[in-house]
């Protein structure tokens, strides 16, 4: 159950760039990702944009991101960063990382991450999360959205094979954690513990694939993500990397 007051105070002792973290919840939105795109939106980051029911979700590429009332949590961490403070290309792996310690704080499962942005249980798709940006001058505004199956039946028609966390799970410690998790990685700056952290968890790493980047399939042994994040395999005769967060990875 999502307790907004309750967020509102916990998150409200996250500081991002010395500012905390706001929330604004809407009970019916067309994506907690267009909201970013306001400019009194983007006056008040850091803020959390939360929502009970998604009418226009989305994923990465446009693609569908099914989103029910009760059945799934749906929420975007909207941050103003100066173009030099990060590279954008970390925060894809610093999201999935923030997901996941979340996740495994809050359940008793095992999670993998799938490149590029994909939290998987059981092998099968639990999250997603769509990062957008918009530039104004020296400053990046952000928007990391996250769509989680929290009871999605396996009946409802969502194109693909899916995992739920429950419906016991706290949805409120779930965002506070998310949050707290990645301003935490944003400060520490540890890079080369991040991807060690992030190649653990990684799904089929040392084994086949296939990786899709403008319709071009490229296939070889999965070797998990460089130091800058990029995604590595082995072709056998050397070794790719491929730094298109909208590239698709298949298991052969």
């Amino acid at each position: 159950m999502l307790e907004i007051s309750k967020l509102k105070k916990n998150l409200s002792k996250i500081l991002y760039n010395n500012k905390p973290i706001r929330v604004l919840f809407k009970n019916h939105l067309s994506s907690t990702n267009d909201y970013f795109k306001y400019k009194y939106i983007k006056d008040q980051c850091p803020i959390v944009i939360i929502t009970n029911n998604q009418r226009a979700s989305r994923g990465r590429n446009n693609k569908i991101w099914y989103s029910f009332n009760q059945k799934s949590l749906s929420f975007s961490l909207c941050l103003k960063l100066n173009a030099n403070q990060t590279e954008l290309v970390k925060l894809n792996y610093l999201s999935c990382l923030a997901a996941l310690r979340a996740f495994k704080d809050t359940t008793n499962h095992g999670f993998n991450i799938k490149w590029p942005n994909d939290i998987y249980l059981d092998n099968k798709k639990v999250s997603g999360i769509l990062i957008e940006s918009q530039s104004s001058g020296k400053d990046i505004f952000l928007s990391l959205g996250i769509g989680i199956n929290i009871n999605l039946e396996e009946s409802l028609n969502v194109n693909q094979p899916h995992s739920n966390l429950g419906m016991n799970i706290d949805q409120t410690k779930l965002i506070y954690l998310f949050c707290n998790n990645l301003v935490d990685l944003l400060n520490t700056k540890n890079y080369d513990e991040h991807v060690k952290e992030y190649n653990v968890n990684l799904l089929a790493i040392n084994k086949s694939v296939s990786v899709t980047v403008n319709n071009v399939i490229h296939e070889g042994v999965l070797l998990g993500i460089s130091d800058h994040g990029k995604l590595m395999i082995n072709t056998g005769n050397n070794v790719l990397t491929i730094n298109n967060i909208n590239s698709t990875l298949r298991m052969i």
